[in-house]
């Protein structure tokens, strides 16, 4: 995004969106683009980390447990299985949708029925809304620490805990 701004702008200044233009037709140059600020994405990084590790650890318990679960084991797991999806949403929604909780894919605002991954975050810095994508990064990253205690609980119940 940064070099696609940079290019932009500079199409601005140099009137090449004029220059292009058709005579006969009203155009109005558009404006440039503000700076890309960096952003900060470690919280989610450091998220992503502990659900990788978790999920890894997770995998290790079912190669050692096999499939035979007892019926106590498959219902508790079926149970985490069932919050491990309500884990990816939360009520407040997501910004301009609240009606459309699930943070880690929705249809895009303007996409229709094209997903997109991690929307909150995704759709603030497409808008070029910098404060927004970074409270989103930290909202992404706090849903991935849910879903990796559901995994993390998922995995006791296999060690028989």
């Amino acid at each position: 995004m940064r070099e696609e701004s940079a290019r932009h702008n500079l199409l601005v200044e140099s009137d090449a969106f004029t220059l292009a233009s058709d005579p006969r037709k009203p155009f109005v140059a558009p404006d440039p683009k503000g700076p890309v600020p960096h952003l900060n994405f470690a919280p989610l990084r450091n998220s992503l980390v502990v659900l990788k590790e978790r999920a890894r650890v997770h995998d290790a318990a079912m190669q050692a447990h096999g499939t035979s679960l007892d019926r106590q084991q498959q219902r508790a797991l079926n149970e985490i299985l069932m919050h491990l999806e309500r884990a990816m949403s939360r009520s407040e929604g997501l910004p301009g949708r609240p009606w459309y909780r699930h943070q880690i894919y929705a249809p895009g605002l303007l996409t229709g029925y094209g997903v997109k991954t991690l929307p909150g975050v995704r759709e603030a810095i497409e808008a070029r809304d910098w404060d927004e994508a970074e409270s989103q990064v930290v909202i992404a990253a706090g849903v991935l620490d849910r879903v990796a205690s559901e995994i993390a609980r998922a995995t006791l119940i296999l060690q028989g805990q």
